[in-house]
């Protein structure tokens, strides 16, 4: 080997011992600026990242979803129109009939139904579910609740409606079966409708 190639050779060495170090010089000051150790000890960690806390939404006000008695549709009642009822009812004309010697559907006919005893109707079989409901009898407040609602009353009756959620949409249908009810109860409202009642559903 002449002089020439062992010089060449000790360079390549050298230069390969120099990256070397280098690489590793700087692995050591990494891991000192980031982790405060030479060898990257790493405190262990059990979760990631800053825990974000969520507000719990609050339940809504009225009714009993929020603990409290239900809000009273009597005023609303006595304020909404039989037509703008007529015309809510129409989500209802598939299953039920409304007028005198009206024959049942899928569910019953509903004249005569305002204040009237929870059962049979016009030889339809109503339900124990129904049956069960506590009064047994179609007050204003009951009518209510179970057409916003039909299964939060009767969880094992035969409708399958996801009822009206609106209290406008549910007083005027109300009214509407009022003027197809011979002779509805008396309204006696406790008090008198919060703010104007909104538009129902046309």
């Amino acid at each position: 080997m002449s002089i020439l190639d062992n010089r060449t050779f000790q360079g390549v060495v050298s230069a390969f011992w120099l990256a070397f170090l280098a690489i590793l010089g700087a692995n050591f000051v990494g891991n000192l600026a980031m982790t405060g150790s030479l060898f990257g000890e790493v405190e262990k960690v059990e979760k990631f990242g800053f825990p974000i806390e969520a507000a719990e939404e609050a339940p809504a006000a009225g009714g009993e979803a929020a603990g409290g008695p239900r809000p009273d549709i009597k005023p609303l009642i006595l304020a909404a129109k039989v037509d703008d009822g007529a015309a809510v009812f129409r989500k209802c004309a598939s299953c039920h009939t409304v007028e005198a010697g009206g024959k049942n559907g899928t569910g019953p006919n509903l004249h005569n139904i305002v204040g009237d005893v929870i059962g049979d109707r016009n030889g339809f079989k109503t339900t124990d579910s129904l049956k069960a409901i506590p009064g047994g009898k179609w007050t204003y407040d009951v009518l209510d609740d179970y057409v916003e609602n039909p299964k939060h009353l009767a969880p094992k009756g035969s409708m399958s409606f996801a009822g009206l959620k609106k209290p406008a949409d549910r007083a005027a249908v109300i009214k509407f079966l009022m003027s197809n009810t011979e002779n509805p109860p008396p309204i006696e409202a406790s008090a008198p409708a919060a703010g104007p009642a909104a538009e129902p559903a046309k």
